[in-house]
């Protein structure tokens, strides 16, 4: 079993992505600063292809924007080679959504990567479960 490859973050190993620091707060190859605390999970796509890839945005919010990000608060994770394990929709949490238009039908619970290729997201309305074994980590405008 191989561990994940990134791309687009620094090698760094005190400010890149590790199994102890996970997902949250790491940097770019470009030495832009990603915390993911500050950010909204806005945009979920799958493509069942040849590799199947899934691509994860994030969105700062204007005031908690690293000024490095300013014209690109978008933060794209995009994995290849995906094998689903689980895809569950919480029923509730989209009830609630429809029910309260000010609830945060994206909000992160976990964003998990287990040190080799497994990574978990669980947001109010979502659990997923995947493997992968290639990531890369892009900015980009809104």
């Amino acid at each position: 079993m191989s561990v994940t490859e990134f791309a687009g973050v620094t090698k760094d190993k005190d400010r890149g992505v590790t199994s102890t620091g996970g997902l949250y707060e790491f940097w770019t190859e470009d030495s832009a600063h990603v915390y993911l605390h500050d950010t909204k999970f806005i945009h979920l796509t799958y493509r069942p292809g040849r590799p199947p890839v899934l691509e994860l945005e994030f969105v700062y919010d204007p005031q908690w924007t690293p000024p490095e990000l300013s014209k690109t608060p978008v933060v794209v994770f995009r994995f290849e080679d995906v094998r689903l394990v689980e895809w569950q929709e919480d029923q509730e949490g989209h009830d609630c959504v429809t029910a309260h238009p000010d609830a945060p039908p994206g909000q992160v619970e976990l964003f998990d990567w287990d040190g080799v290729d497994l990574f978990t997201l669980h947001t109010f309305t979502l659990y997923l479960a995947f493997h992968a074994p290639r990531a890369e980590v892009t900015v980009r405008a809104e």
